[in-house]
């Protein structure tokens, strides 16, 4: 079949392609980033919808009869690529989430950096966490889950049938609480050490009280911090492997479910 020679049925199912994909690749971490110009994401949405077009060619597509109800089913497609990139980005939220934490304890709770993805102000040690899981995120190639996603999404839903039942967002909300569950993961090591340090510092408070303890503990508490932060690197990268390996489950129980 020649993709630029469509007739009007053809260029509604290759509608239908485009707009899923398109908010999938605009709000998906790395793809999605901010730094990436538009012309260029637009072209790799166009590239990855020409590609799938030919493999879901001959699955059932809604027929809408008007304007009004291609609008319909075309938001229910976007609303399942905003979906898929909501559950990607979760992972990431958890690493901004527990490197802000982190941040507080050292003292660190007001210097903050652009994080480049999203222009948005974030902590030091949260920058340091996201780049580290952008880098595992491309290592173990978690961009391909994502891509084989929305072409499963194809043979599993169709925008026709999108009905948002109430265990949709029940299951939502079950990954959104998960992602706090790994900010605590991730935070726990250097929080644990931190507590135990301002528990020891305030001992040395109340028998040497001619000790300025702030003056003594503020640096102490950075320099614990930041050595902890690299001890516990490996601990992160197992984290972080794991929680990215399971996307594809979540994404198949978030659609099955649609």
């Amino acid at each position: 079949m020649d993709i630029f020679n469509l007739n009007y049925a053809e260029f509604e199912r290759f509608l239908f392609i485009f707009f899923r994909v398109g908010a999938l690749i605009l709000f998906v971490p790395v793809l999605g980033s901010k730094q990436i110009p538009m012309t260029m994401k637009v072209g790799f949405i166009l590239f990855i919808a020409i590609v799938i077009f030919p493999l879901v060619q001959n699955q059932p597509l809604p027929e809408p009869q008007s304007i009004f109800e291609l609008a319909i089913y075309l938001t229910a497609d976007v609303t399942i690529g905003l979906g898929i990139a909501f559950i990607a980005r979760l992972i990431f939220g958890a690493v901004q989430v527990a490197g802000t934490v982190v941040d507080f304890q050292m003292g660190f709770g007001v210097v903050n950096v652009i994080d480049p993805q999203t222009d948005t102000q974030v902590s030091v040690t949260a920058q340091f966490h996201n780049i580290l899981a952008i880098l595992v995120f491309l290592a173990i190639d978690a961009h391909h889950f994502i891509i084989q996603a929305i072409v499963d999404s194809f043979f599993i839903i169709n925008p026709a049938e999108v009905s948002f039942s109430g265990i949709t967002p029940e299951y939502m909300l079950h990954l959104f609480s998960g992602t706090f569950t790994t900010a605590v993961k991730i935070a726990a090591p250097i929080m644990a050490i931190l507590f135990f340090l301002s528990v020891g510092l305030g001992l040395v408070a109340r028998t040497v009280p001619q000790m300025n303890v702030f003056i003594v503990g503020f640096p102490l508490q950075i320099g614990v911090g930041l050595v902890m932060v690299g001890l516990s690197m490996p601990f992160f990268n197992i984290l972080i492997q794991q929680a990215m390996l399971e996307l594809p489950s979540k994404f198949m129980g978030f659609l099955r479910l649609l």
